[in-house]
């Protein structure tokens, strides 16, 4: 039943003019051009129909989007959440938009109701791929793209043909604001990987089966190293509808995806809930941005293992929750295996702005008894206070007892990060659905600064919060110290000091993308999540350059505001 089917593809594509309206361009910074003008064979539309098709493997008719001229139109006949796709199709690229008036689910879903159909696995159902430079926008706010277990999605952009996948008011109208959010639902991918919601009995029995957020659908399996598929160079717009009842979807959704699946320059651009998401799973995640994200910029739990590598975080000057929401699981702070991700090289720029709807502008949380590691890091509010004159708020903080006693052990750990904010710690030991409580310490009394920096006044040893040169973490609340610049824009400063103060000078490398010098190399290592000497970022992310739509960075100093 859940065996892959027939290939489908697309007809010859040719270049067609571009339509009127928003993000018409295909790269968001409009200084260059999409060279994939890639053929796709096959039978169906010829010349005068370049949109997607596939062979119906029931009636074995041709089943092809329409054609207008200038974008490609696909109702709810060709793929929907009542009509998932069953066999491959690809997307290709034309200079128009492809259109989806309903959802785009792939793959059949399995709810372990019948004991006799297996789960489908790796390779076992169809693969969506889309074209670099595709344009994907849906009509309807409760449609999203859903990958079910066993099916992949091969979105495999590049720097100068980007994949960007949005609503129709966005790409199409042209009638969206550029912060608009809950224009449609976002991407959710379903994995065969480990989440602590099931046991170890319900893995090797294939009957761990864990309700995703939106439309029923299920999750979870015992294979972290699977692979869903490939995201390279996408862009995720104006998500976070709530598509089922309480049902808020993030710009995407990775349901205990494994480390098989590759996923690299992704953004996350102005979505209602979280940035991406992370139930269980063992995928990882290589240059990441989240700009204006409501919610948490990266969120996990459930016993989340993965790494998330170069990570620029920049809360809206209005919006924004956390750069990180670290759970062990909400119901169970010591379920194992334990959520124990490691994140390095972030840049968190907080606004510090207070009661937005999805909360206060801060930091890393980091609770019910997760385990992380975040290295070579910078969390600033400098921007906030200086240009926004805002009293800023907490830029790193524990929370209850199971994490705190992780931490006095060694993990959670903070090792080589700049935290240059007015509250720079805050600890909570007690749990409280709010997350109000006063500040609290380790149990020897230690406060989280001093188990940041080493400081501690018993005693303790934290030694493993410390870079290789033995300097402690950079923590500072002085709203007067010169060495606050610790961001020149986006960019890591090139030195700023410790807490002793003793000089860092930062000096990156001509590197490859990605690349980083972990903790015990000869040098300092690098520091914060974009260079300006490997900037990762350029030629293809949306809304980062002044150039590029308007430049919507509020820090901006094209737009008035120097830092």
């Amino acid at each position: 039943m859940f065996s892959k089917k027939a290939l489908l593809v697309g007809a010859m594509v040719f270049l067609l003019a571009a339509c009127e309206g928003g993000d018409v361009n295909i790269n968001a910074n409009d200084n260059s051009t999409n060279t994939d003008n890639s053929v796709v064979n096959g039978g169906g539309g010829g010349l005068n129909n370049p949109c997607a098709q596939y062979t119906d493997p029931d009636t074995q008719n041709v089943v092809q989007g329409a054609f207008d001229g200038t974008n490609c139109s696909y109702g709810a006949d060709f793929v929907g959440e009542n009509h998932p796709l069953t066999v491959d199709l690809t997307i290709p690229f034309i200079s128009g938009v492809h259109v989806f008036e309903d959802s785009l689910f792939v793959g059949e879903d399995n709810d372990g109701s019948d004991p006799s159909i297996p789960t489908p696995q790796e390779g076992d159902g169809p693969t969506l791929t889309i074209r670099a430079g595709a344009r994907l926008a849906f009509t309807q706010s409760a449609n999203y793209l859903l990958i079910n277990r066993g099916s992949q999605i091969i979105a495999d952009g590049s720097v100068s043909a980007p994949i960007i996948i949005s609503s129709f008011s966005d790409l199409v109208s042209g009638s969206a604001d550029e912060e608009a959010i809950a224009q449609w639902g976002g991407v959710v991918i379903n994995g065969n990987g480990i989440t602590s919601k099931c046991s170890d009995a319900q893995r090797a029995n294939d009957t761990c089966h864990i309700l995703s957020e939106g439309k029923p659908s299920y999750y979870g399996g015992n294979n972290n190293a699977e692979s869903s598929g490939i995201l390279r160079y996408v862009i995720v717009k104006h998500t976070g509808f709530e598509v089922a009842d309480g049902d808020e979807l993030n710009g995407i959704t990775f349901n205990a995806v494994g480390s098989g699946t590759v996923v690299e320059n992704i953004e996350a651009y102005s979505t209602s809930d979280d940035g991406i998401e992370f139930f269980g799973g063992a995928v990882n995640i290589l240059n990441y941005i989240a700009l204006y994200v409501n919610d948490d910029s990266i969120d996990y739990a459930d016993g989340y293992v993965g790494t998330v590598t170069n990570a620029l975080v920049i809360h809206g000057m209005n919006s924004g929750n956390r750069c990180i929401e670290g759970d062990n699981q909400g119901s169970d702070f010591d379920a194992l295996p334990r959520t124990s991700p490691v994140v390095n090289n972030m840049t968190c720029i907080i606004s510090a702005q207070d009661g937005s709807f999805r909360g206060d502008s801060e930091g890393p949380l980091l609770r019910r008894g997760t385990e992380t590691v975040l290295r070579n890091s910078i969390i600033s509010d400098t921007y906030a206070r200086n240009l926004l004159s805002r009293s800023g708020n907490e830029c790193f903080e524990l929370n209850n007892d199971q994490t705190f006693t992780l931490a006095s052990a060694g993990n959670p750990l903070v090792n080589s990060v700049a935290i240059a904010c007015q509250e720079a710690t805050k600890g909570c030991r007690l749990f409280n659905p709010d997350d109000t409580c006063a500040d609290a310490n380790f149990a020897n009394g230690d406060t989280v600064g001093q188990w940041i920096t080493d400081t501690s006044a018993n005693g303790a040893d934290y030694s493993f919060n410390l870079n290789t040169a033995g300097e402690p973490v950079y923590v500072t609340t002085d709203s007067t110290n010169a060495n606050l610049v610790v961001l020149n824009g986006i960019y890591t400063a090139t030195s700023f000091t410790d807490t002793a103060g003793a000089p860092l000078t930062i000096t990156p490398e001509d590197v490859p993308n990605g690349a980083t010098r972990l903790q015990g190399e000869d040098s300092f290592p690098i520091i914060g999540a974009v260079h300006a000497s490997n900037d990762w970022t350029a030629n293809w992310a949306y809304g980062l350059e002044d150039t590029a739509h308007g430049g919507r960075l509020w820090f901006n100093p094209d737009t008035g505001l120097a830092p």
